[in-house]
């Protein structure tokens, strides 16, 4: 016969055992209620983790039915892990994380906290102040697969040392759903942040691309720059081509360039050297890797341990494309700073953000730069059109009637400015002085350099007085006051020149003396094209071809004498007789096979129009030039000047 008592207990116990079941079970039930409701919150978009931490780590103690416990969430930027929910509330420091701690916290589903393995002795050494309040007994790590997402901290259970095996299947169901939360809520956080990103670069192509002066579009692409990565630190630097040489066009903070420091022959912070000769060694310093991405034409990444260079920050920079493809210069950003104020390291979708703006950048910077260029066309081209029209004022637009002579002389300049000059200038003494100059290169420099000339002969021509010349033209063989006289004239005008023009300017130079009465001519050949003088009965000779010196302002006085001295000859002039003054624009002239027009042809011209008026004489030496050239480009500026003894 059975025990009654003991029947009772059996009974007894097992209706305890049902009710303990029973009670779990709506635990259970309570909580997968809980957490479905809560992950159909994160999943709508209305909360985060971290708001939604605390209410995980509720669910969790009270299923369990533990008093204290804490949620910790991973951050793999700073390498720690930040209490996010804790119970007691307070607050607690970051708990960092080693490497070789991650490996080992991921090969484990429970860790006790009163016996830790060998490898993160260190790490719960760390977290000892944590364990202490909340009297942590065991630890939960959160991950999924390989990714470690934080920690539950367990602390002392409610009416038993330790937690059953029915409990622990449920502590890793919970856990595995708080990894899912977090893994989700980070996806979207960086969803949400990418989406806030895009929604800047794309707010900031339109602006940067619409400032039109460069100065200010560098300057707002740094800033933008620096604003899209969350950086401290940015600057702009761009490629001289010719030099290879990256300089600083733009810095942020303007004290940047103040915390540079490099190595020697690497550059000074403002310029540095990317050409052949800089190489770029495998651990690359913050100079190397600039260089890298200026050669390369890829994104680059120096952590400030490498050196000091823009104040020993972790620095990223990418390649600025143009149009053509050429690189333009580099971006680069430095110290990403989180919430916080921690230092972040650059991730791979910021160099892909910074790649994609820096695109744009390249844009703003070009559109700048062809708008400063238009404008200074446009005022280029104002400043040629007035100096075009001053010099058409110190051409001749009408020759002067010269007793018993007829003169004639066509300008014609290659572009809007040229370098030509003639002129037929009268005299106090009742004689006429006859000058033709090419000055070397075209435009505005070559224009002021004729104007200084041409006042230079005016001034000089006007000190002309009463000189007695009679003997010297009446008499070839003579070299008179006259001779000496121009010759003074030519020194004078050479060193006017010399000290008005550079290296690479100077003017071949032609002058005539011309006595009417005597009808002797005078000239002077300052390395200029010798005119040619055709006879009335078909003869010709070339004027000054072997008489004369160097061109004007091509060396200091006091070399002229070592090399050529400016020396005068005369002829006299018969009826009929011709004079054609010319540059070499006109011998130069090329056709559309090469070839030149040369003096044969110009003097065949001349001879054919001899008997012809100046007037005439002009026109045909000018069409039979055009003609030559045909639908070739013109060569050089045009000029030619006749005299014509009548």
């Amino acid at each position: 016969m059975k025990d009654p008592s003991k029947s009772l207990g059996a009974n007894l116990q097992t209706h305890k055992t049902q009710s303990t079941a029973e009670q779990t079970m709506e635990r259970l039930i309570f909580s997968l209620s809980e957490l479905e409701n809560l992950g159909q919150t994160l999943i709508s978009g209305h909360t985060n983790f971290n708001h939604s931490s605390k209410t995980y780590l509720r669910i969790t103690l009270g299923t369990l039915q533990i008093r204290r416990g804490a949620i910790l969430r991973y951050h793999p930027t700073q390498q720690n892990l930040d209490v996010v929910a804790v119970t007691p509330d307070e607050i607690f420091p970051p708990v960092p994380v080693e490497p070789d701690e991650l490996t080992a916290l991921l090969q484990h589903a429970f860790i006790e906290n009163a016996a830790p393995p060998e490898p993160l002795k260190h790490f719960f050494d760390r977290s000892a102040k944590l364990a202490e309040v909340i009297d942590i007994r065991l630890w939960v790590p959160l991950k999924i697969q390989d990714e470690f997402l934080g920690m539950i901290g367990l602390g002392k259970f409610l009416a038993r040392d330790a937690l059953e095996a029915w409990e622990k299947e449920l502590l890793t169901t919970l856990a595995h759903q708080i990894s899912i939360a977090i893994a989700y809520s980070q996806m979207v956080e960086g969803i949400q942040s990418e989406k806030f990103r895009l929604f800047m670069l794309a707010e900031s192509a339109p602006q940067i691309c619409q400032l039109l002066q460069p100065e200010e579009a560098a300057e707002q692409v740094v800033h933008q720059a620096v604003s899209l990565l969350d950086a401290n630190a940015g600057a702009l630097m761009l490629t001289n081509t010719d030099r290879q040489e990256l300089e600083m066009n733009y810095a942020f903070p303007e004290t940047l360039l103040e915390q540079t420091t490099t190595s020697p022959g690497s550059g000074n912070g403002r310029f540095i050297s990317y050409g052949e000769n800089a190489s770029i060694p495998e651990e690359l310093t913050s100079i190397d890797m600039l260089k890298s991405v200026v050669t390369e034409g890829l994104p680059g990444h120096c952590l400030p341990e490498s050196d000091t260079l823009f104040g020993g920050r972790n620095l990223m920079a990418v390649p600025i494309p143009g149009r053509d493809g050429d690189i333009l210069g580099i971006l680069v950003v430095g110290d990403k700073e989180e919430r916080g104020g921690r230092i972040a390291a650059f991730t791979d979708e910021d160099v892909i953000l910074l790649d994609s703006f820096a695109k744009q950048a390249g844009v703003a910077i070009e559109n700048a730069r062809l708008h400063q260029e238009a404008l200074e066309a446009r005022q280029l081209q104002a400043e040629m059109e007035e100096a075009r029209k001053i010099q058409e004022n110190l051409i001749p637009d009408r020759l002067p009637d010269i007793p018993g002579y007829e003169v004639a002389g066509h300008y014609e300049p290659r572009g809007a400015v040229g370098g030509d000059y003639y002129d037929c200038i009268a005299l106090p003494t009742g004689r006429w002085g006859l000058a033709i100059a090419d000055v070397s290169g075209k435009g505005m420099q070559a224009a002021l350099l004729m104007a200084t000339l041409r006042a230079g002969l005016i001034s000089e021509l006007s000190r002309v007085k009463n000189i007695a010349t009679e003997n010297v033209e009446q008499n070839a063989s003579t070299q008179g006051p006259l001779y000496t006289e121009i010759a003074d004239m030519a020194m004078t005008l050479n060193s006017l020149l010399y000290a008005s023009g550079t290296e690479e300017k100077y003017a071949t130079f032609f002058y005539s003396h011309l006595n009417p009465e005597t009808d002797i001519l005078t000239t002077l050949n300052a390395g200029h094209n010798p005119p040619l003088l055709v006879r009335k009965d078909g003869t010709y000779k070339w004027l000054g071809e072997e008489v004369g010196g160097i061109p004007l302002g091509m060396f200091p006085n006091d070399m002229v004498s070592n090399i050529a001295e400016y020396e005068a000859e005369h002829v006299e002039l018969m009826s009929g007789d011709v004079v054609v003054y010319y540059t070499d624009g006109v011998t130069e002239t090329v056709n559309i096979e090469d070839d030149y027009y040369d003096e044969e042809r110009l003097v065949e011209a001349s001879i054919a129009c001899k008997d012809e008026d100046a007037e005439g004489i002009r026109a045909s030496l000018h069409k039979a030039v055009m003609d030559f050239q045909g639908e070739a480009d013109q060569f050089d500026d045009l000029t030619l000047l006749i005299l014509r003894k009548k």
